[in-house]
């Protein structure tokens, strides 16, 4: 009887190696916090001090895995959360993996994905992007911001997509994405659908292009939005610049039609471990004009000094210059727009990934 339970505990760890063989499950994550001073936050001139979660990047955690299918194929998978540093509370309605729960196959065909997952429209900009999307003071707010109002658990302003197939593959230096998100809405196919299609080329020159369609939930009218960017390399510097168009039909974001144009240039330079970025800002919503224009200006300063390959310390500074009718939609702050105004954002803190 010994030998017996001796030999099934062998034959269950010879299963168990063979398993962990042939696939791999990383648990990885993010936490990134810091001090935040904005000068003011309200017509009144009241200023704010916080502890500040995701100044440069947000707050994750994660489970990601892969399996070796042989001949070349190979499943995958991810479950990604995010959650406030500073409280840590769930982001996103305490749903537990607001940011990514899909699974798929890839090969030397590509890579298939089914699920909730970032929108290939975002991730060709990367490169571009002055700020590469930080959370803060980048093109990360008016790309999300100008998009349909849809649930959260469709579309999520267009960074994630839910109920989604993907299809993305790299052509040498060429990288293409496409997906489609199902709506899913009883009654009306067509509400909070989203088309989405992006790419870039990355050579001497990175050049960046996207175009995403989200139809309304409402049922009435959509949101279209493209961009075009683009990033040159000069030895310790590179400059990019960063082009998006947001049109929304009436009564899809705050009941009026919406055509929002917000570009952006800046240089980064790096100097030992430290990368220093000067970026410039502007956005515009067409539509509007006189006393209720709709404009925003803001330059960036920072600068990111590597204490090590997983620990970042970070300084950043914005100024925005606000014209009376000025929204979200055309600041790349994320917090209160004090139309009119003229506002001043510091920010000191360190991320750490693991």
């Amino acid at each position: 009887m010994k030998l017996k339970h001796s030999l099934i505990a062998l034959a269950a760890l010879a299963a168990v190696s063979a398993a962990n063989a042939q696939s791999n499950v990383t648990l990885y994550g993010r936490v990134d916090l810091g001090y935040q001073f904005n000068n003011k936050v309200n017509a009144a001139g009241d200023s704010l001090s916080e502890l500040k979660n995701g100044g440069i990047a947000p707050s994750i955690w994660g489970l990601r895995g892969t399996e070796d299918l042989g001949s070349g194929l190979s499943a995958f998978f991810n479950l990604e959360s995010h959650f406030y540093g500073d409280t840590g509370q769930l982001e996103g309605a305490g749903r537990l993996f607001r940011r990514q729960a899909n699974l798929g196959v890839k090969g030397a065909f590509g890579s298939v994905a089914l699920g909730r997952q970032y929108s290939p429209a975002l991730l060709a900009h990367l490169g571009t992007d002055p700020r590469g999307f930080k959370e803060q003071f980048s093109m990360l707010y008016p790309y999300a911001l100008n998009q349909t109002t849809a649930p959260d658990t469709l579309n999520d302003l267009g960074i994630f997509l839910a109920n989604a197939v993907s299809y993305t593959n790299s052509f040498g230096p060429v990288n293409v994405g496409a997906a489609y998100a199902f709506g899913e809405q009883a009654g009306k196919f067509s509400a909070g659908r989203t088309a989405s299609i992006g790419g870039s080329y990355t050579g001497p020159v990175t050049v960046s292009a996207s175009y995403q369609q989200i139809k309304n939930v409402a049922g009435t009218g959509d949101t279209k939005q493209w961009g075009l960017g683009g990033a040159v390399p000069l030895g310790p510097v590179k400059a990019k610049i960063l082009y998006l168009r947001t049109k929304s039909d009436a009564g899809v974001l705050a009941g009026a039609e919406t055509n929002v144009g917000v570009w952006g240039v800046g240089v980064d330079y790096v100097w030992g471990a430290n990368t220093s970025t000067v970026a410039y800002y502007q956005g515009k919503d067409k539509e509007t004009s006189g006393a209720l224009t709709d404009k925003t200006k803001t330059l960036v300063l920072s600068n990111d000094y590597a204490l090590s390959k997983r620990t970042t310390l970070y300084a950043q500074l914005a100024y925005a210059d606000y014209d009376a009718g000025s929204t979200a939609r055309t600041s790349i702050i994320a917090g209160p727009v004090v139309a009119g105004e003229k506002q001043t954002v510091f920010g000191l803190g360190i991320k750490h990934d693991f």
